[in-house]
């Protein structure tokens, strides 16, 4: 491993970091923050963290000054994983240095660390999972600081390795930084040059941002609310300005234009990047688009009909309303609501369930499996029951319209994430109900059994990067009663889900470590 060269690329990345944190200083102002006085403890807590930030970026830099060779995919991976946990750390700073009084005891020291770290990575993994029990108390989280945790979206949304290669352009080094952060089969780059290709995918996400934070001010929002929701939206995040999170605006057209655009950000960017060229002609023959919106609009419905018949909705046009935001909301990963579904009848909530190990798109802002994978796995699936009943027929899996050259090393691919996956959830979700004591479910009017379930949601909600899940973790609660190390677990498992589990469990791996030419 080339730790000089590692030092280096991890310098540029906290630098990046403290330079961002500056972009939520205005909001401690009145003017702009919409408060009474200055909000003197949010600015000087972020000031302080930037400087932090700076001071570890420039030792990083100063430490890699030497740095010499060629980056490798190893020293790509390094730099992926240890980039994200970087940003989980330097980025709770804010929320440690504000809420520190100086008369917290050692246990309440440890609790709010870990409780701020919790939030810093479900901010930066577009996870949107939250312990804050009243973020509308400024006394708990001032303005500047809530925007920051909203901002946290925005940095993290397309993947910190496309905003550093957008922004530097590192040659053969840039390119193996941003194969390695846009993950996914069948992941498509518009050009072949990756700097040129970082820009055009940060220039999209910054435009749909753009444009949904005006088409909110125009419904109705401050600049500061349609900012915030724009992060969360764009970024399948998911982190309201407000306790009731989208609910609390009550505007159709609102939750119409958020929904729309949270089905938008989790369509491949490279087919948005098409669109704009005018080649529509992609569009019509990308499997994976098709199956995303067949999917969708199918569990939308379904839940329609389900709630009709069970009487969770009044009417066809609030049966349409909720199912079709809180349906996308689950499926893109983004996690904002306008009902609490966990009330829900049990098929839909089974179905909402299931749709969080569904996602979006490849090579966009979506966490989870991502429906190419389920494609894939499916098609694999249909080969083998045709081979064994017929071993001589020769099959072959078409994707685009296309057949797959590389179809057995695809589903291969395919086969052990989706192990991996299962592997993570079981290991979390027994975790969980070994750290989390059943008189806590006793204390609240539920049986063991409700625990079960409960942590299962959890474990899927995090490592999907869906924020609520169901029972104790339901929209309208959130994971501020669960025990340090479950939260730990919680935490872990959103940075795991985000950059889908390799180049976190590889940095761990002694092997990496070791000085190769490759």
């Amino acid at each position: 491993m080339n730790l000089p060269l590692l030092s280096k690329y991890l310098g540029v990345v906290t630098l990046l970091l403290a330079s961002a944190m500056l972009f939520a200083l205005p909001w401690a102002f009145p003017w702009l923050g919409h408060g009474q006085q200055f909000d003197t403890r949010g600015f000087v807590a972020l000031v302080s963290s930037s400087v932090i930030a700076a001071i570890l970026g420039g030792a990083l830099m100063l430490a890699g000054r030497k740095a010499k060779g060629q980056l490798y995919r190893r020293e790509a991976i390094a730099i992926v994983g240890l980039s994200w946990l970087i940003f989980t750390f330097v980025g709770a700073l804010p929320f440690i240095l504000g809420h520190v009084k100086g008369t917290e005891s050692r246990e309440q020291m440890t609790r709010l660390i870990v409780d701020d770290l919790f939030e810093s990575a479900s901010g930066f993994t577009g996870a949107g999972a939250t312990i804050l029990n009243d973020i509308e108390d400024e006394s708990m989280l001032p303005k500047c600081l809530l925007f920051w945790r909203s901002e946290t979206h925005f940095v993290g949304g397309l993947g910190i390795m496309v905003l550093f290669v957008a922004l530097l352009g590192q040659g053969s080094a840039g390119k193996a930084l941003l194969m390695t952060e846009s993950v996914g089969p069948q992941g498509e780059v518009g050009t072949s040059r990756s700097q040129h290709s970082a820009w055009i995918f940060a220039g999209i996400y910054v435009g749909l941002n753009a444009i949904l934070t005006a088409l909110l001010m125009i419904e109705g929002m401050t600049l500061f609310d349609a900012l915030c929701h724009s992060f969360g939206t764009i970024a399948t995040g998911g982190l309201s300005t407000y306790n009731s999170s989208v609910a609390h605006f009550q505007n159709v057209s609102i939750e119409m234009t958020i929904g729309t655009f949270m089905m938008i950000s989790c369509v491949n960017f490279s087919l948005l990047y098409a669109v704009l060229l005018g080649q529509w002609t992609r569009l019509w023959v990308n499997t994976e688009l098709w199956c995303y919106l067949a999917i969708l609009f199918g569990v939308i419905l379904a839940v329609m009909m389900a709630g009709l018949w069970h009487h969770d909705f009044p009417d066809i046009a609030t049966a349409f309303r909720l199912s079709y935001f809180n349906v996308i909301s689950v499926q893109t990963n983004t996690g904002f609501g306008t009902a609490d579904f966990d009330k829900w009848n049990e098929f839909s909530r089974g179905m909402l369930f299931v749709l969080m190990f569904v996602g979006g798109c490849a090579g966009s802002t979506s966490c989870s499996l991502k429906v190419i994978r389920h494609v894939v796995l499916w098609k694999s699936l249909y080969n083998y029951v045709l081979h064994t009943f017929r071993p001589r027929l020769v099959t072959t899996m078409r994707l685009n319209g296309k057949a797959v050259d590389d179809a057995d090393e695809l589903t291969n691919e395919v086969f052990i994430y989706f192990g991996m996956i299962g592997c993570v959830f079981i290991i979390a979700w027994m975790t969980l109900l070994l750290l989390e004591p059943d008189s806590a479910w006793l204390e609240a009017g539920h049986s063991p059994p409700v625990k079960m379930l409960d942590c299962a949601t959890g474990v899927a909600a995090c490592i999907n990067g869906v924020g609520p899940g169901l029972g104790a973790l339901g929209p309208s609660k959130n994971f501020s009663s669960f025990s340090i190390g479950s939260k730990l677990v919680f935490t872990a498992l959103m940075l795991l889900g985000r950059i889908e589990i390799f180049p976190l469990l590889v940095i761990f791996t002694p092997g990496l470590w070791r000085r190769a030419a490759s």
